[in-house]
């Protein structure tokens, strides 16, 4: 069947993954190419139809020829290709191949042999038992997809830096194949569909709006009664993102033209739609009255005055906000993003993949929840920032997020460097977790001495919980947040002081020091572990505020004022160190960044645990019509769901941001239905080599 001597010459056939029905490669490549040859697996009747098939395929390519692989030939053009070709030939042509096709021999040793890779390269191992010759295709067909697509099980497939994705197929122990990740990306996937639906209305006044609105109405109802809904529907989107990317664009180009008021519609279908526009409708007049804010569980939203231009504050969660799953679906919708990451460092590590996607997620100690917490807002901040061209104007981190912030905006020249720090340093594995030595130094403890250490979140006033402090020593407020504080230190004390608050509190079972005066002892240690070197172009146009700006200084602390941090290595690592040792005000945080003149507040992070804090306060503030918060995620919900209903509110309340990434998919989708009308269009996308 083939060559199985370990001399065998290595392959590099360059393989891609096409569905049925597709246009192929794009027009100006076929000119380039010879006519394809098809081979159909069908054309084989022996029980290695498959083998035979792919052996003549793979001896076609060897003299030059361009080769459709298909199962059927019957089926003709509705069934999926594979498209072979030799891997220089592809280079020669500037295509990026999906997978090449680099071992096929009797058993996988020899196509580990003949692709010249070790097996501990190999990645992901598959092997199947009483497959049909279809069957065997189909399995090669969504490995190849998988490899394009980055795609493991059900979330991202990591690898270890500057490592290709290999992966071995071996069918009824009578053959192997071995493939390795080529340049080709599967491109990404759009983030609007039609069960993904977003329409954008805008207008001077009540009435603008309401006719509008009716108007949409109308060309929903002629959809629902047409043969081709979802391209109409897709070409209706299009047409209203495109039509308010025009007029936004001209108002911000005149100084006298008086800019729109933004509705934003989004549903699951056609219907759900409708029903958005008449809730809306009905509810416009009072909102508009009010200066209120409106929004729906379906991602509707309107702001009839905005007033966050200028006001944008990313805040950046802290340690265990993560969660198992995270993200899953997000490397889909931005693959080249996701590569670019992988390039820039390890990307694995970043989002401590094994614990996080695996099939049994194991609880993370504090150094993990902080990497994997990093990791994360790191990766939503591009989105955001990278793909749709959001500028913040201010920024700010609950605990261990002033980290995050700095590591996510660009100041820091290498935060990858922090991961391994991270894993390693004694603040983080024993000192205020683990043994936690400077909790049991502060106690004067001996070594047969044990600490049951607990948290607990307590609905209170801060002042009914410091005027017991006192009584019991080893308990501490760490940190004040809304109408809840956060009680930390040993379990006895603080239930002791819970009883006598007359206070039930949720306990937390997390073991961490931070926010507590124990920590107090590793100020210089914390300094010098984010004293970290700066990028040679820094985000000026941020303001960037610490919580240890409002902390009552003592002899240990730096002279922090209740302003920005000036982007300087020292003065960084110095707000990190007296925000990490000390309580943590989250209110006050909150009100000193309204202060200075922060309106929306943009959750970049893993969850909306600090959006609903933030909520509160404002609440509490009596601020909720000119100050609101947006999550960028959400724990429970679809990930793109959360997204697109954080850019509609960034949408409605005007911010400047790039609509390209969801144009660009809807485009894609116009371009498929040209593709299954057998017009070429595609092309093939790639990543740097």
């Amino acid at each position: 069947m083939t060559d199985s001597s370990n001399t065998a010459m290595p392959l590099r056939i360059a393989l891609l993954a096409q569905p049925a029905p597709a246009a192929g490669l794009s027009a100006d490549c076929l000119t380039l190419l010879p006519t394809a040859e098809t081979i159909s697996i069908s054309d084989y009747l022996e029980a290695s139809a498959f083998e035979k098939a792919l052996q003549t395929a793979v001896e076609a390519v060897s003299q030059g020829k361009l080769v459709r692989l298909i199962a059927n030939i019957e089926q003709g053009e509705s069934q999926p290709t594979i498209l072979m070709l030799a891997g220089l030939t592809a280079a020669q042509n500037k295509i990026h191949p999906h997978a090449y096709l680099a071992g096929f021999a009797d058993t996988l040793q020899q196509a580990i042999t003949q692709s010249r890779r070790q097996a501990i390269d190999i990645t992901n191992q598959q092997a199947f038992d009483m497959l049909t010759a279809a069957q065997k295709f189909e399995a090669l067909y969504q490995m190849v997809e998988a490899i394009a697509e980055r795609t493991l099980s059900d979330h991202y497939w990591f690898t270890e830096p500057h490592q290709a994705r290999v992966a071995s197929l071996t069918f009824n122990q009578q053959s192997s194949l071995i493939l390795a990740q080529a340049t080709g990306l599967q491109a990404p996937q759009s983030l609007l569909t039609p069960t993904r639906l977003l329409f954008i209305v805008a207008g001077h006044e009540c009435a603008e709006l309401q006719a509008k609105l009716a108007k949409l109405e109308q060309s929903l109802n002629g959809l629902a009664e047409s043969d081709s809904e979802p391209h109409a529907l897709i070409s209706l989107m299009s047409e209203t993102i495109r039509q308010y990317q025009a007029e936004a664009s001209s108002t911000l180009g005149s100084a006298n033209s008086q800019p729109k008021q933004v509705i934003v519609l989004q549903g699951a279908s056609v219907s759900a739609v409708q029903q958005e526009i008449s809730a809306i409708s009905n509810a416009l007049p009072k909102v508009i009255a009010e200066h209120s804010h409106y929004k729906t569980p379906a991602g509707s939203c309107f702001s009839p005055s905005p007033n966050s231009r200028g006001g944008v504050a990313f805040v950046y969660p802290g340690v265990g906000t993560v969660y198992p799953g995270m993200f899953r679906e997000l490397h889909h919708y931005f693959p080249a993003l996701y590569a670019r990451l992988e390039r820039e460092g390890n990307l694995k590590e970043m989002l401590q993949a094994e614990k996080t996607y695996g099939a049994d997620p194991a609880e993370m100690t504090l150094g993990e929840l902080a990497i994997a917490g990093v990791g994360s807002s790191y990766l939503l901040t591009q989105v955001l920032c990278e793909e749709f061209a959001v500028k913040p104007d201010f920024a700010l981190g609950y605990s261990k997020g002033e980290a995050s912030m700095w590591a996510s905006l660009g100041v820091w020249k290498n935060p990858h460097a922090l991961i391994k720090m991270t894993q390693t340093s004694p603040i983080f594995t024993t000192a205020i977790s683990g043994e936690l030595t400077a909790v049991r130094e502060a106690w004067q403890l001996d070594d047969n001495e044990t600490i049951t250490w607990n948290s607990f979140v307590v609905r209170s006033e801060p002042e009914a919980i410091q005027t017991l402090l006192p009584e019991f020593p080893h308990a501490y407020l760490a940190i004040i947040q809304g109408d809840t504080c956060v009680l930390a230190g040993c379990e006895n004390d603080c239930r002791a002081l819970l009883k006598k608050l007359g206070k039930r509190g949720i306990a937390a079972n997390r073991v961490t020091a931070m926010h507590t005066a124990p920590a107090m002892s590793q100020h210089q240690q914390v300094t010098e572990f984010y004293r970290q070197p700066l990028c040679d172009e820094l985000p000026e146009h941020i303001r960037f505020i610490s919580a240890a700006g409002l902390l009552v200084k003592n002899q240990n602390m730096s002279n922090n004022q209740n302003k920005p941090v000036q982007i300087d290595s020292q003065r960084i690592a110095d707000s990190i160190a007296d925000t990490f040792c000390s309580t943590l005000d989250f209110t006050a945080l909150i009100r000193s960044a309204r202060e200075q003149g922060a309106r929306l507040f943009i959750e970049i992070g893993a969850d909306r645990q600090t959006s609903t804090l933030i909520d509160k306060i404002n609440r509490a503030d009596q601020v909720t019509t000119e100050s609101c918060t947006i999550a960028a995620n959400a724990k429970g919900g679809e990930d793109i769901l959360t997204l697109l209903k954080c850019l509609g509110q960034l949408i409605t309340h005007q911010i400047p941001l790039s609509l390209d990434p969801l144009l660009e998919g809807l485009e894609q989708q116009q371009t498929n239905a040209l593709s299954a009308a057998n017009i070429p269009a595609n092309k093939i996308q790639g990543e740097p080599v």
